[in-house]
């Protein structure tokens, strides 16, 4: 432990002392270095030690000072006596938006956790995605079963940001993105479709004035994301029913009309999302496409002083964003842009591609003049543990401060907010990472029936039993303290896939070849199999309990679950046939095809498809 000693920092003291434990650091009037405090007008920080005397200048926020303080813990704690550095920030706020509505809701610790690795690094909003994981006064279904936070969770979660200089922005969904709410009969009077509300009754915005009232008691913050996003469907259902084809783009202005007029009243700056304006005057063009033409007019459509915020996770040009943003322009002299951090394609971050994404659109921030990025993270009801997408968030805090991309003060920043290693949080894509020129899902392989094989085809002659090895390890003894479940789920998904990835084209082989022995063997290797999973889905389900809500939970307790019987039934169906109880295994006469019906088909295409990868039939009904 470093002790320190802050003079003019009594404005500071609340926050300093919720990340003591974090830095390792003590305060008392003796101490092992003086700290000067001095807080400038403008966005600005400075660091500078000699001996044991420091001074930090900070501007633009709580936030930045703690960037400065992390860093200069780290040189006291690595026995530096004498260094200095200043930034200035290119971004006026540099944000994270975290989902907790895809079946994760993160607890209020983890969410702490985060808070304080965020200011650490700078980052000063946290934006709360939360489609109907909040209470809604007088609407019990609403979040019904799904983890939501209460008012009071908010309000804790709220005051403690606030002591880091963070702002917690709530981030709802006023139209589409509400399925999981609108599934029950208390919200047909506001349903259009199974995702949409009904744009245009007073039911729906009775009902979105409760959201807004909800948020407005719980949240500090008078900014609001109202989403607007992806309402694909927004002139079909019932809309299409009552009133026949209307035009989408009066549809979709007069609803945020009216929403904004509800925030208004609230206190609340509104901003949403952008890319169905995108979709209304792009001809098919689909998010952002590239022939996009917006009417000169355009602004006037829109709520005097709503932010658009332009999101996109797949480009790797910069001029693809600089573009768009220049479009953004003609929007609102504030556009947002928010990128993301791949966490949504099953157990497995993706960092390289995250990564040559957003740099890309930072670069073109920066440039066109944008003020604010958010990194999203989105879980999208996939595996992932979100507690590694920090490593995803130094990228945006770093480039804020320095205005370019730097690998090693990347690290640096990481190092010194989390204490942890940044090389070992990027290995944790290693268990997506097989042989070009295969874009490999490693859920895509885990889920894969093994009798049925649906993804099989694309996998030939990869050697996936090494690639799962090396993966493996690689991550052998990595991941301490708090992280330390998330890394355990890696290790375990790797251990599965080394025999299972490839177990239903060995198997298939082995049956077309009439091969006794290693069908037997094949057999045997069943029981390692379901060990292997089951000790996939408990360390999954530790991961899962330490870092959200147990809510949420049990969609994979059926998945793994659902694996551990399949393998039995193989162990069944084989002992059948071996003992001559069957003629054939009729799932192994089928041919593989391709899953999308051609060859050159990757992985990518079925990532994000549980039931089609499990079974060609329906698990609906």
């Amino acid at each position: 432990m470093m002790n320190l000693r802050f003079i003019d920092a009594d404005q500071l003291m609340d926050g300093i002392t919720l990340v003591a434990d974090d830095l390792g650091l003590t305060m008392a009037e003796t101490a092992d270095v003086t700290v000067t405090v001095i807080a400038e007008e403008s966005a600005i920080l400075s660091v500078d030690l000699k001996g044991d005397r420091a001074t930090i200048r900070y501007g633009g926020g709580r936030a930045v000072f703690f960037r400065g303080l992390a860093r200069l813990c780290r040189w006291i704690e690595d026995g530096v006596k004498e260094g200095d550095f200043t930034e200035t920030p290119c971004f006026d706020n540099v944000d994270s938006m975290v989902d907790m509505s895809r079946n994760a809701v993160m607890n209020v610790p983890t969410v702490k956790l985060l808070l304080r690795k965020m200011a650490l690094m700078g980052m000063n909003s946290f934006m709360l995605y939360t489609e109907d994981t909040y209470e809604v006064e007088g609407h019990p279904y609403f979040g019904y079963m799904r983890g939501r936070y209460t008012a009071k969770e908010i309000r804790e979660m709220d005051a403690y940001a606030i002591k880091l200089g963070i702002e917690l922005i709530p981030c709802i969904q006023t139209l589409s993105h509400l399925a999981t709410h609108l599934r029950w009969a208390a919200a047909a009077p506001y349903k259009s479709t199974d995702k949409t509300m009904m744009p245009g009754v007073e039911a729906t915005y009775a009902f979105i004035e409760d959201m807004v009232k909800a948020v407005a008691d719980s949240f500090t913050s008078r900014r609001l994301h109202i989403g607007m996003d992806e309402a694909h469907d927004l002139i079909n259902g019932r809309l299409l029913k009552e009133r026949g084809l209307a035009d989408p783009a009066q549809v979709y202005f007069d609803h945020l009309e009216r929403v904004t007029e509800i925030t208004r009243r609230y206190g609340f700056k509104a901003m949403f999302w952008s890319d169905m304006i995108f979709r209304i005057y792009g001809n098919g063009g689909g998010d952002y496409g590239q022939g996009t033409v917006l009417p000169e007019d355009v602004r006037e459509h829109l709520p005097k002083g709503v932010q658009p915020v332009f999101w996109d996770y797949y480009h790797a040009q910069k001029a693809f964003y600089s573009e768009n943003i220049v479009k953004h322009f003609q929007l609102s002299d504030e556009p947002v842009f928010a990128g993301g951090i791949w966490m949504w394609s099953g157990h497995v971050p993706l960092f390289s591609w995250s990564l040559k994404y957003s740099i890309a659109a930072l670069e073109a921030c920066r440039e066109e003049g944008v003020r604010e990025v958010v990194a999203t993270v989105w879980h999208n009801r996939s595996e992932s543990c979100l507690i590694l997408s920090l490593a995803g968030m130094a990228w945006y805090a770093d480039y804020a401060y320095r205005g370019s991309y730097d690998e090693d003060g990347v690290r640096e920043t990481f190092a010194c907010a989390t204490g942890a290693c940044y090389d070992d949080f990027i290995k944790t894509e290693f268990p997506d990472e097989l042989v070009p020129p295969y874009v490999c899902r490693s859920t895509a392989l885990l889920y894969n029936d093994p009798l049925l094989g649906l993804v099989d085809k694309h996998i030939e002659g990869v050697d996936t039993a090494t690639s799962y090895t090396n993966a493996l390890a690689q991550l052998e003894g990595q991941g301490e303290g708090a992280y330390a479940p998330a890394f355990e789920v890696m290790r375990q998904l790797a251990t599965v896939l080394i025999r299972k990835a490839d177990f239903g084209i060995r198997l298939k082989k082995a049956y077309d070849e009439h091969n006794r022995q290693t069908l037997e063997l094949m057999r045997d290797e069943c029981a390692g199999i379901t060990a292997d999973i089951v000790a996939l889905h408990k360390a999954h389900r530790t991961a899962w309990m330490t870092y959200n809500k147990p809510q949420g939970w049990e969609p994979h307790d059926i998945r793994y679950g659902g694996l551990e019987a399949r393998m039995d039934t193989v162990c069944e169906r084989l002992t059948a046939y071996l003992n001559g109880e069957i003629a054939c295994i009729e799932e192994l006469e089928e041919e593989r095809l391709p899953y999308r019906g051609k060859d050159g088909d990757t992985l990518f295409s079925v990532w994000d498809s549980y039931g089609p990868l499990v079974t060609a039939n329906l698990l609906t009904t």
